[in-house]
């Protein structure tokens, strides 16, 4: 998958033919806007001279491809900033649980040292014989 710099994606994102043609991806465009309910033909004045579809047909492809109304329509701000925050939660939860883990090793670290330094020292005395 080619991997687009901010320079390019700023440059694509500036129509909404771009923007579409982002969320669209590598399906094809009218089977796409089936998928949406969208009609062929309206679509196709999206998709070939970039027009901006009324309100009724933005909503179905936000609702659909889960990207936001306003950068659809303008191709300013992020084009998920729902999956931007969620992406933010998860991480900070996972650092949360990275860090529990830590303490414990911790724990568990300092118990091995007490236990290896008793077994070095049981080591060092003089084993009592048995009659």
């Amino acid at each position: 998958m080619n991997r687009m710099t901010k320079t390019q994606k700023k440059e694509k994102f500036k129509t909404f033919k771009g923007r579409l043609q982002f969320l669209v991806g590598e399906e094809k465009p009218y089977s796409w806007c089936q998928k949406i309910g969208i009609e062929k033909g309206l679509f196709q004045y999206y998709w070939q001279k970039g027009k901006i579809p009324k309100h009724e047909n933005l909503i179905k492809i936000s609702n659909f491809s889960g990207c936001s109304p306003h950068w659809l329509m303008t191709g300013t701000g992020e084009p998920f900033p729902d999956r931007i925050e969620d992406v933010n939660q998860t991480i900070n939860k996972l650092i949360g649980e990275v860090d529990v883990q830590i303490d414990k090793l911790e724990k568990l670290y300092k118990k091995f040292k007490i236990l290896r330094n008793d077994l070095k020292a049981s080591k060092r005395e003089p084993r009592k014989r048995k009659k």
